[in-house]
């Protein structure tokens, strides 16, 4: 077995991606940068090519042959080199190019969730007695985890609102599946509610 060691640069911390070529166990095909494509720079057509790998642990993390439209509306979070697999760490939505704020988001209980990774937050308010759920903010991108919550990115307009909520409000966390369609959590104001809402009523 043939193993190619991909180096990957994130938000200033290298980590190295493990490539096992193997087309005979589970192989897909992911996309990798063409060329070096710098920081900020719009990931076009002709700067991914599709490379057929086998990544231990699965690909959640990387952009296959049907992600092609949601990728090049991207642009690249930091410098990708010539070659290197592209994981959805290494872009960001074109909004947050400009004005992109990293903002601290204490949990009590943080989940599982890898950096480029996407969750909904919920703010749980309400009484003791009458609790209620509620959207906070949707599809925020995770740059990393840390101890007791989750660094995220937002644009700067809106980072004295997260850093209200996080000091002020009590949030968890939902993880969205890499390829999930957009968050549409609703409302929960009484245990009627959600239990219509877990039953898909």
């Amino acid at each position: 077995m043939v193993a190619l060691a991909a180096l990957l640069a994130g938000g200033g911390v290298s980590a190295a991606l493990l490539v096992v070529a193997d087309p005979e166990r589970g192989a897909v095909d992911a996309y990798a940068a063409t060329r070096n494509v710098p920081a900020g720079a719009a990931l076009t057509q002709d700067a991914l090519q599709l490379t057929r790998v086998t990544i231990a642990g699965g690909t959640p993390l990387l952009f296959t042959s049907r992600d092609l439209e949601r990728l090049t509306a991207m642009r690249a979070a930091h410098d990708i080199a010539a070659g290197q697999l592209i994981q959805r760490s290494d872009v960001m939505p074109p909004t947050s190019i400009a004005d992109r704020r990293l903002v601290l988001i204490p949990l009590s209980a943080v989940p599982t969730v890898p950096p480029g990774a996407r969750v909904d937050l919920l703010v749980i308010a309400g009484t003791p007695d009458h609790p209620t759920v509620a959207p906070f903010a949707l599809g925020v991108e995770v740059v990393a985890p840390a101890s007791g919550g989750l660094v995220v990115a937002v644009p700067a307009k809106a980072a004295a609102a997260f850093v209200f909520a996080g000091a002020t409000m009590h949030l968890a966390a939902v993880v969205v599946e890499p390829g999930a369609a957009d968050g549409s959590e609703l409302p929960v104001t009484s245990s009627d509610d959600a239990m219509a809402l877990a039953a898909g009523r």
